[in-house]
């Protein structure tokens, strides 16, 4: 174990089947026993832009992406344009021999800016702007080229319409036969994307044989991955973990208004409605099903799901930044009137509408302190796929219990990224269900008889209460009375208190290592792979570090965090943003000033093989600040 290591990129336009070719890749080694992990990139337009997932595949675990590629696949000639920064010796670069006539200014399809940049290069390095330019420029950095005459492969076995319709197909396939992957695990990828669709998976697996064959009269076929025993495994992204997490945390009621990267959330919760319970489940809140709500816009979402929360649902609400903005106001009504309401909220790059397809981690301190006035609120983050699922149960608990609006973090690179999970443990985090007073004529859901700031719920229908966006008494009236204002903030921001007291460390805040290190990451959210990867590559040039990973940030773990980061040495905080939020966040409540900074802020995923060589500037020359800047 651990001597297997495959990085791949495979690239092609927009809605040219690029995911279902990574997905028969992503599912072709999981069959094959291997791990997997793969973040998957694309253009803001619906069709045509350049489009690629980036696939790493270990026999023991892995958690991160690296580069350069181990191949790089090109399904248009736009991909061989765009990844050449992505080859370096060794790299095999798989295209169809067509292309090589295509010329850079005919690629309208490629940004202006990027266009500008690549003519650069090749320009600069003495070479064409062609395809057959680039290539020779890729084959001059150590790329090994791989050019086959798709059409002319397919043609035999093709009869259905033309051989395009199977270039993404044939390009996966190619792959794993480069790659030494058994054609028994391609076709079983094949059979499971394509299910009982017999006259397109009769084709499929006619190209498959043809790709297999090809690569082995052609001699390219290197060594042979044994096929490894695993036992029944399950491919998630971090969408499928948030969707599948809120309905084991007792989900009712789901709204939303279309927005990249969250809608995928609330679409898989519409696409298995017909929900299917065990039969020994006697927890009330495990029966029934979900109602999905797409809304007119976010104001509409954020208030809908607002007045389900009030009935006593559970109930939630997926957006991003833009729709974010929109809902503030009323994220300021629910802290006001005390609702249990979780707002999924998933990162992209901003501002404005920014880069809607891309990575970013600068919403944390509008999250912290989004909506006018002080109230309080639970921000938590998650950082892999597995952790959305129980973040999202957690999430509901919290709400329920604190009854706050509870705004859970997910980045965009964790949202879009592909893990195996060996399997969900459906008892790990226990449901909590709040206390509703019975019918009583005195009912007051705003007492101030509580030590820990939590009133009771009461049930509509049965107890007499007013809601509003007013400072209020006991029973919900409109009051500006100076004492009553004073005793109903603090009472709120007594369940802040609370909460901190009961909620675990663990679920605040993790350390990952030896409690002393030459060096400290910390960090939040989806960069918890890549550093816990390079964690194990830092160590192999002799330097040793651990990982401070934050998972909540209000209530920050202020005491746990200035202990840990007190006596470390070189403490270096690795974002996703340009102003190192966390590292703020830090300092507001610690008093300690982190001085290096990993930041990246281009839109694209943070890598191993980049955290790695950065760690070394900083460590080993002094550097203070890295940016990083990989990725297409």
């Amino acid at each position: 174990m651990g001597q297997l290591d495959i990085n791949i990129v495979i690239g092609g336009p927009q809605g040219g089947g690029i995911d279902t070719s990574a997905n028969m890749i992503i599912r072709a080694f999981a069959y094959a026993g291997m791990d997997v992990f793969s973040v998957r990139e694309f253009h803001s337009n619906i069709k045509g832009r350049h489009s690629y997932v980036h696939i790493r595949s270990k026999d023991d675990k892995v958690r991160s992406l690296k580069y350069p590629a181990d191949l790089l696949v090109a399904l248009d000639p736009d991909t061989i344009f765009e990844h050449h920064e992505d080859v370096s010796k060794g790299t095999m670069v798989i295209y169809d021999s067509a292309f090589e006539g295509s010329d850079l200014g005919q690629a309208r399809m490629i940004m202006r800016d990027t266009q500008k940049g690549i003519k650069e290069t090749l320009e600069k390095a003495g070479f064409q702007t062609t395809v057959k330019g680039m290539l020779e420029y890729m084959q001059k950095k150590g790329g090994k080229l791989v050019p086959i005459q798709f059409d002319s492969v397919l043609s035999p076995v093709v009869s259905d319409g033309p051989t395009t319709r199977y270039f993404n197909t044939f390009g996966a396939a190619v792959t794993m036969s480069l790659v030494g992957i058994e054609k028994s695990s391609m076709e079983d990828a094949i059979r499971y994307v394509f299910g009982n669709k017999e006259s397109v998976l009769k084709t499929n697996l006619a190209v498959v044989d043809k790709a297999y064959e090809y690569c082995e009269s052609n001699k390219l076929v290197g060594r042979k991955i044994k096929k490894m025993h695993r036992e029944s495994r399950i491919i998630l992204t971090g969408n499928d973990g948030a969707a599948i997490g809120k309905i084991m945390g007792g989900l009712r009621f789901q709204t939303y208004y279309p927005i990249t990267p969250a809608s995928d959330e609330s679409t898989i919760m519409e696409e298995h409605e017909d929900l299917k319970w065990l039969e020994n489940e006697v927890d009330q809140l495990s029966r029934g099903g979900v109602v999905v709500v797409q809304t007119e816009d976010e104001l509409s979402a954020i208030t809908m799901a607002t007045g389900a929360a009030l009935t006593g649902s559970r109930s939630a609400t997926a957006t991003s930044g833009p729709g974010f903005s929109l809902m503030s106001e009323a994220i300021s009504f629910s802290g006001m009137d005390e609702v249990p309401l979780v707002v999924t909220l998933y990162q992209r790059g901003g501002p404005s509408t920014g880069l809607p397809t891309r990575n970013g981690q600068a919403d944390l301190l509008f999250a912290m302190h989004a909506g006018h006035g002080e109230f309080p609120r639970i921000v938590i983050t998650s950082g892999d796929v597995e952790e959305t699922i129980y973040d999202s149960m957690k999430a509901l608990n919290y709400a329920q219990k604190y009854q706050v609006p509870v705004i859970h973090l997910i980045d965009k690179n964790l949202a879009n990224t592909s893990e195996i999970l060996d399997g969900i443990d459906t008892r790990r985090v226990k449901l909590e269900i709040p206390e509703i007073i019975p019918q009583n004529d005195g009912f007051k859901r705003f007492s101030l008889d509580t030590s820990s700031g939590i009133s009771r719920m009461g049930a509509f229908g049965k107890n007499i209460f007013w809601l509003t966006g007013d400072e209020h008494d006991e029973i919900g009236h409109v009051t500006e009375d100076t004492r009553m204002r004073d005793l109903q903030m603090e009472k709120r921001f007594r369940k802040l208190e609370t909460a901190e007291k009961e909620i675990p460390i663990e679920d605040k805040a993790v350390v990952f290592g030896d409690k002393k290190a030459d060096v400290t990451f910390v960090s939040w959210g989806s960069q918890k792979g890549p550093i816990l990867d390079a964690m194990n590559e830092l160590k192999k040039i002799g330097i040793s570090s651990n990982f401070l990973y934050l998972k909540m940030f209000t209530p920050f773990p202020s005491d746990f965090v200035h202990d840990f980061l007190y006596s470390s040495k070189t403490v270096i905080d690795v974002e996703s943003n340009m102003t190192a939020q966390a590292a703020k966040v830090i300092t507001q409540n610690t008093g300690l000033k982190i001085s290096n900074y990993i930041l990246k802020y281009n839109g694209r995923h943070v890598t191993e093989d980049e955290l790695v060589e950065a760690v070394s500037k900083i460590y080993k020359n002094g550097v203070k600040k890295v940016v990083l800047t990989n990725g297409a």
